[in-house]
């Protein structure tokens, strides 16, 4: 603990020290005028409580502090009522003790079941305007039962507290402990000041509550210690809302973001582990089936001179759909998973895919691009398409830079594609024809190029079809990079 804060300490222990000498002297010559001031300060120190919470509830995500900033605001109303209706004060007709401590017993029950609820709210969004609703139809309830004389009687004049005042402490004691048990289970979700700083109120208000058990006079020395207790249980309240909004307005607004951040964190890890597993998953799939999908080509040309035409068809279609599963898998692997952009050489990456393929590929131009890993799946895709699908023979990859883009031409010298489909081929599962397969191949390569370009398909003359991926240029768009970022 630092100088500044030693000296702050003392400075407020001596404060403190000193209220309390003055407020016992005060209760020496008039206990009336103690009690007053007591129940005054405690009902400032709480509606002080409620316009931090209630004016920074857009803010403060700890429904906790919420909730008890709301519900001790009525508590204070009828503690008010308590204060004005003590004896002595001759404002209300009859002045004895009984509608006071009444009172006093309604605003504690109220006190004590609000710091159960606050632990349980916790977490959850609840509508303000309907909790203040509810708790002014509440205590309006209250009031009316206890000034109409339906509420058991807690003080009987000359024979002192009834039973029924004094089990209501005792209850009031155990709602009390109860709330400190929830408190506890939910300890991280606060700042450790805080939390501790509401803890020892609510402990605090527990031994206020005992020592109304047992007093006869409410002008005697029980109720000036559990009226004492009463004032520092407030001001503990104080400390831990009011204080920390004020002196450290950030402190409080600064705890929810860090704990957003540990969540996204903690969301983020565990998302990239289900990636991970998933991709193995899918590699070790991948692998087995290729395994087995060679066994299965080798006995096909084992089986030729013994099986008819169609059967052979049969069998060999049966290994390309499943080939082309496995290519879709793999892409679809690179669609999940969000690598960082990388340079690349898009000339050599086309000599790379063209090794694949058992076709006339050429390969002209050159440029580097920021790009990932999916791309190679992306030109393998397309370039597997025009063969199988387009029954291509030549292929020819040409690399395109003006500056601001750079664009790769595939064109092949196939079948082409009909006008009528040209804009649904990249739409997720169209199919056209017996050998659409899944028709996802062309969905998840124009999903991929989106992070960082833009894919479109056109004739080639004289034959064929022309997909032309365009690369956006980091430098001169950056709104675009700045949206992949987000995304």
């Amino acid at each position: 603990m630092n100088l500044k804060n030693l000296c702050g300490l003392y400075s407020e222990t001596i404060i403190v020290i000193l209220l309390i000498l003055s407020l016992y002297l005060t209760s020496l010559e008039s206990y009336l005028l103690f009690h007053s001031i007591v129940e005054l300060v405690s009902i400032i120190v709480i509606v002080a409580v409620f316009l931090i919470t209630w004016n920074s509830k857009k803010y403060l995500k700890n429904s906790y502090l919420l909730f008890i900033g709301i519900s001790f605001f009525f508590v204070a109303w009828i503690d008010f009522l308590h204060t004005l209706s003590y004896k002595g004060m001759g404002i209300f007709p009859g002045n004895d003790s009984n509608l006071p401590t009444q009172l006093w017993i309604a605003a504690r029950y109220m006190q004590s079941i609000s710091l159960l609820i606050a632990p349980i709210a916790m977490g959850k969004k609840f509508n303000y305007q309907k909790v203040l609703a509810i708790y002014f139809a509440v205590t309006s309830l209250v009031i009316a039962v206890i000034f109409k004389g339906y509420f058991p009687d807690c003080y009987i004049e000359g024979s002192g507290l009834t039973t029924c005042k004094v089990i209501s402490e005792y209850i009031i004691s155990l709602i009390l402990i109860g709330s400190a048990t929830l408190l506890h289970r939910h300890k991280d979700e606060f700042d450790n000041k805080v939390y501790s700083l509401i803890m020892a109120s609510i402990v605090l208000t527990i031994f206020s509550e005992l020592t109304f058990t047992f007093y006869i006079d409410v002008y005697g020395f029980s109720n000036l210690v559990g009226h004492f207790l009463k004032l520092f249980s407030f001001y503990l309240i104080y400390k831990a809302i009011v204080v920390t909004s004020l002196a450290r307005p950030y402190d409080l607004l600064y705890r929810e973001l860090k704990m957003r951040e540990y969540d996204l964190i903690k969301k983020k890890k565990d998302q990239d582990d289900l990636l991970e597993t998933l991709g193995l998953v899918n590699k070790i799939l991948r692998h087995d089936v290729l395994n087995d999908l060679n066994i299965i080509s080798l006995l096909i040309e084992n089986l030729k001179g013994r099986m008819d035409e169609k059967e052979l068809d049969l069998s060999e279609n049966a290994v390309a759909h499943s080939l082309k599963l496995i290519n879709e898998m793999k892409d679809f692997e690179s669609l999940i998973r969000v690598r960082e952009l990388m340079t690349i050489d898009l000339r050599l990456l086309a000599l790379e895919v063209s090794q694949e393929f058992p076709a006339n590929i050429k390969v002209s131009g050159h440029c580097s691009v920021k790009a990932d890993s999916g791309l190679h799946s992306v030109i393998g895709n397309i370039v597997q398409n025009a063969i199988m699908h387009g029954g291509a023979e030549n292929i020819n990859i040409d690399i395109i830079s003006d500056g601001e883009y750079c664009e790769m031409h595939i064109s092949d010298d196939g079948s082409g594609i009909p006008d009528k489909i040209k804009d649904r081929i990249f739409d997720e599962g169209f199919k056209f024809g017996k050998s659409g397969h899944t028709g996802l191949g062309l969905y998840i390569s124009k999903k991929i190029i989106e992070r960082y370009g833009d894919i479109s398909v056109e004739d080639n003359i004289p034959s064929g079809a022309t997909f032309i991926i365009r690369f956006f240029n980091n430098e001169s768009n950056k709104e675009f990079k700045e949206n992949f970022i987000q995304k």
